[in-house]
């Protein structure tokens, strides 16, 4: 993915400061650069939703498991946290269904780009907002 600009690189600062969490991040972002790397070099439509497919089984089993480990560990905000899951996959639904729809490559290009920047939004908007949470307890294993 050398000459694409819009490939995420993973920073530290995204860390979260739980190994298997960082881990499924990182991942994240691996999968998010491939829908990217997949619309820079306008691959057919099956091969973009084909992506996009991935990092949404993906998510969806992510979201399943942090949301067990945030009641787990008591985090007073997991039920707010859960909803939000439950809202974003909503919008990965409407957008994956308006991709499906798409007659033209750039419409379903960006309807791509959309997904991946849904679950960045996430993750920098929601996801680190435990993290402070999570560094100043122990955590039961």
């Amino acid at each position: 993915m050398e000459n694409n600009q819009l490939e995420i690189a993973w920073q530290e600062f995204l860390t979260v400061g739980v190994p298997e969490m960082d881990a499924e991040h990182r991942k994240f972002i691996h999968r998010v650069n491939e829908i990217n790397l997949a619309v820079v070099e306008a691959r057919d439509k099956a091969t973009v939703r084909q992506a996009i497919e991935l990092m949404l089984a993906e998510a969806a089993h992510h979201f399943g498991h942090e949301e067990e480990l945030l009641v787990k560990w008591k985090y007073p905000e997991a039920a707010a946290h859960a909803a939000k899951h439950a809202e974003l996959a909503a919008q990965f639904h409407h957008v994956l269904k308006e991709f499906d729809e798409a007659e033209f490559s750039f419409v379903w290009a960006v309807k791509g780009l959309q997904v991946k920047q849904l679950l960045v939004a996430h993750l920098l908007r929601e996801d680190l907002k435990y993290r402070g949470f999570l560094q100043s307890r122990e955590r039961p294993h």
